[in-house]
């Protein structure tokens, strides 16, 4: 029986962990856009100003910190 908690512990923490992995890789497939103007559109949406370059993409809001506040809301 104790076996069998602590299985059914350790289950429950890495689904946990996975949803919250999934959380944030989900943030950022909704907030990279190709062009600046998709990502003002998506500020706009969002209610941030600002846009700002990560790599080759675009962003919505002044920076990533930013961006995640608004994406959670």
């Amino acid at each position: 029986m104790n076996i069998f908690l602590r299985n059914f512990k350790f289950f429950i923490f890495l689904f946990f962990l996975s949803l919250n992995l999934n959380s944030y890789s989900q943030a950022h497939m909704r907030g990279t856009f190709l062009s600046e103007e998709d990502a003002e559109n998506r500020s706009l949406e969002l209610g941030c100003e600002g846009i700002h370059k990560n790599q080759d993409k675009w962003m919505p809001c002044k920076n990533e910190k930013e961006l995640h506040i608004y994406l959670r809301k």
